[in-house]
């Protein structure tokens, strides 16, 4: 489940990079600040995604 999180945060990540930096899904017909607000958000999200996975701690064993 760990490496699907990881996974998840990285593809996030990737496609808000190249919608904000390459013409790869040809969304010329957006306005240029609605790419830049997907792009950051997407961008953010999939740092929160990895962070938050990085950073999660293990499940306490509940019969103690």
């Amino acid at each position: 489940m760990k490496y699907l999180a990881y996974a998840t945060g990285t593809v996030f990540l990737v496609l808000g990079v190249l919608i904000l930096f390459t013409n790869v899904f040809r969304m010329d017909q957006l306005p240029y600040q609605f790419k830049l607000m997907m792009g950051v958000v997407l961008s953010l999200y999939g740092i929160f995604r990895l962070l938050a996975t990085f950073f999660k701690k293990p499940p306490r064993d509940e019969k103690e």
